[in-house]
C-alpha cells in the first residue's frame, strides 16, 4: 500500500509542476508563482501560503469539506487583510461542487473574516457551533451573512454533540473532538480522522406507515397495538437496512479503494491500512429517517379518528386516503393536536416515536466501525420521496413531498416561532448525533437581539441544528415567475443552499410554501 501511495504521491507532484508550468507561462502574479514553488510540497510559511496550499489540497479531495478554518489558518495569520484570498477561496470551492466548513466554536480572528466573505455565497455551506459562551459579535456577524438571503450560517450546539458522540463512542478523545465538523451537507464527522458513511442509507418512515395500516389497521383493537405494529415493522426496515449497510462496507473495502482519501489521511499511513479497509482512526456511519414528522401527525390523527372518536371506521379511512378525498384530507390537516405548537399531546407523540425510530438503529453492529448515527436531512429528497406515497393520514395529497426535514409540515406551525422550536426539542434530538436538521424561516425585518435570544433559547432546551433564511415569500414569488431577474438568488434547501432557479419545479414550491415566522 505505501509503495502505491507513493506513485499517487508522484503523480500529484507531476500534476503540481503542470500547474506551475501554466501559472508561468500565463504570465501569473510573480507572488503567487513563488508561494505555489513551494506549496503544498513544504509547509506554509505564511497565510498566503496556507491558503494556497488549502485551496490546491481540496481539489485533490474532490472539493468536499473544509474542515475548521479558522482553526487551521490562524497559525499562519498576523493580522493581514485575507478577504480577497477568503473570496477568491470560497468561490472556487462554489464553482467546483464543493459543501461545507465548519467554525468550532474556539473563535478568532479568522472567524470573523470568514463570515464576512461567505456574504451572499452559495457554498461553501457554514457550520457555526455556539455554546452558552458565544458572544453576542459572533451572532451579529452570522446576522449580517443571513441577511445576504444565502441560508448561511446554520447553528450547531457544540455541547450536546461533542457530549453525544463522546459518550456514543468512548474511544473518541476530548483531543479529537476539537477536530469535530460535519462533512457533506451536515453529517458528523471528525477532520481528517473518520471515515463516515454519510447518510449511506435512509430510512423512509412513511412508507412504513402506509405498508402498515394497509396490512394492520383493520386488525388492529386499539391505537397500541397498531402503534406495536408499525414499531415492530420499523425494527425489522432498520436491521434490514443497518445490515445492508454492513455489507456494502464489505464490498467497499475489497472494490472501492480511496488512495487519495488514503494519502491524506494520516491513520491510514500509520497503520498500512487502506481508507475504506477501517483505516481510519473512527468509522462510523449515518443513517438518515425520512418523513417523521408527517408519521408523527398521521399517527395522530389515526389515534384520535378512528380509535378514539371513531369518527371512521379503519376501512372507511383508507379507501379516503385512498382517493386523495380533499375534504377528508384538510379535516386531516386541520386536526388540533399537530406538531409545530408545543401541543403537549403532540410533543409526547414526539418524543414517542424518534425515540423508538433513532434507537432502532443506535445499537447495530456495523462492519470494522464504531456504530450508527441517526440523523435527519432532506437535503433534496423530500419531494423525490413523496412520489410513490398515496395521500397519508397528515393531510398530505397523494404524491406530494414529505415534511422538511425536522421542522413542521408547512402551515401547520400557526402558534409563532418560539412555539415551532419547543416542539422541535420535544424530539428525541440528543440521540440524533448524525445531525436532526431544522430550517427555520423569518421575515427580513428581524431584528438581531431577537434571533439571538430565540437561538440561545432553543439550544439551551436541547436543540442541536438550526438553519435560518430570510428570503420573503414576495421575492421568491418574483423569482418563480421571472427567473431572469434573480440568478443570483441563493435559498437554503435542507443541509446545504442552491441558486434558486438550479431546483426542481416541486422544491421551488416547497420552499415557497414554507411558514415564515
Amino acid at each position: 500500500m505505501r509503495e502505491g501511495l507513493l506513485h499517487l504521491l508522484s503523480g500529484i507532484v507531476t500534476y503540481h509542476g503542470r500547474c506551475l508550468e501554466y501559472l508561468k507561462g500565463a504570465g501569473a502574479d510573480e507572488k503567487l508563482i513563488e508561494a505555489f514553488s513551494r506549496v503544498p510540497l513544504y509547509p506554509a510559511r505564511n497565510i498566503y501560503e496556507a491558503i494556497l496550499s488549502w485551496n490546491f489540497v481540496m481539489y485533490l479531495d474532490n472539493v468536499d469539506n473544509l474542515g475548521c478554518l479558522a482553526k487551521g489558518l490562524h497559525p499562519y495569520y498576523k493580522g493581514e487583510d485575507v478577504s480577497a484570498l477568503l473570496d477568491n477561496l470560497f468561490d472556487n470551492f462554489n464553482d467546483n461542487g464543493g459543501y461545507s466548513l465548519a467554525l468550532d466554536a474556539d473563535y478568532n480572528e479568522l472567524t470573523y473574516e470568514i463570515l464576512k466573505a461567505s456574504r451572499g455565497k452559495r457554498r461553501p455551506m457554514l457550520e457555526l457551533f455556539v455554546d452558552e459562551n458565544t458572544p453576542t459579535q459572533i451572532y451579529k456577524a452570522a446576522f449580517e451573512v443571513i441577511r445576504t438571503n444565502n441560508g448561511q450560517p446554520a447553528f450547531y450546539n457544540r455541547k450536546i454533540l461533542h457530549d453525544g458522540i463522546s459518550g456514543k463512542f468512548p474511544n473518541v478523545t476530548e483531543e479529537d473532538m476539537k477536530r469535530f465538523c460535519g462533512g457533506g451537507c451536515t453529517e458528523s464527522m471528525i477532520a481528517g480522522l473518520s471515515n463516515v458513511g454519510s447518510l449511506d442509507a435512509g430510512i423512509h418512515m412513511l412508507y412504513i406507515l402506509e405498508q402498515v395500516m394497509g396490512e394492520k389497521l383493520a386488525a388492529a383493537k386499539s391505537f397500541e397495538e397498531f402503534y406495536a405494529f408499525y414499531k415492530e415493522e420499523l425494527l425489522s426496515v432498520a436491521k434490514k437496512v443497518t445490515d445492508a449497510i454492513s455489507e456494502s462496507r464489505r464490498e467497499r473495502e475489497i472494490f472501492n479503494p480511496l488512495p487519495m482519501r488514503t494519502l491524506l489521511v494520516d491513520d491510514c499511513i500509520d497503520r498500512g491500512v487502506e481508507y475504506n479497509a477501517g483505516g481510519a482512526r473512527y468509522n462510523w456511519s449515518v443513517v438518515n429517517f425520512a418523513g417523521m414528522i408527517n408519521v408523527v401527525d398521521s399517527m395522530l390523527v389515526i389515534r384520535d379518528f378512528v380509535f378514539k372518536e371513531k369518527r371512521y371506521t379503519p376501512d372507511e379511512f383508507i379507501e379516503r386516503l385512498k382517493q386523495n378525498d380533499e375534504s377528508f384530507l384538510r379535516e386531516a390537516r386541520e386536526h388540533g393536536v399537530r406538531f409545530g405548537n408545543d401541543n403537549h399531546d403532540a410533543n409526547e407523540m414526539a418524543r414517542r416515536i424518534s425515540a423508538d425510530a433513532f434507537s432502532s438503529v443506535w445499537d447495530e453492529p456495523l462492519y470494522k466501525g464504531e456504530g450508527f448515527l441517526p440523523a435527519s436531512i432532506q437535503f433534496m429528497t423530500q419531494a423525490m420521496a413523496g412520489k410513490y406515497i398515496h395521500a397519508t393520514p397528515d393531510g398530505r395529497c397523494d404524491a406530494s413531498p414529505l415534511c422538511d426535514s425536522l421542522a413542521a409540515i408547512f402551515g401547520k406551525d400557526d402558534k409563532g416561532p418560539t412555539a415551532l422550536l419547543k416542539s422541535v426539542t420535544s424530539l428525541d434530538l440528543a440521540h440524533a448525533l448524525g445531525i436532526p436538521v431544522v430550517n427555520f424561516n423569518i421575515s427580513e425585518s428581524f431584528k438581531d437581539e431577537t434571533l439571538e435570544a430565540l437561538i440561545r433559547g432553543y439550544m439551551a432546551l436541547g436543540g442541536v441544528h438550526m438553519q435560518v433564511s430570510c428570503a420573503s415569500r414576495e421575492t421568491l414569488l418574483d423569482a418563480y415567475e421571472h427567473p431572469e431577474l434573480h440568478n443570483n438568488l441563493v435559498v437554503r434547501v435542507g443541509g446545504y443552499s442552491e441558486y434558486f432557479n438550479r431546483l426542481s419545479d416541486d422544491l421551488k414550491k416547497m420552499i415557497i410554501n414554507r411558514s415564515i415566522h
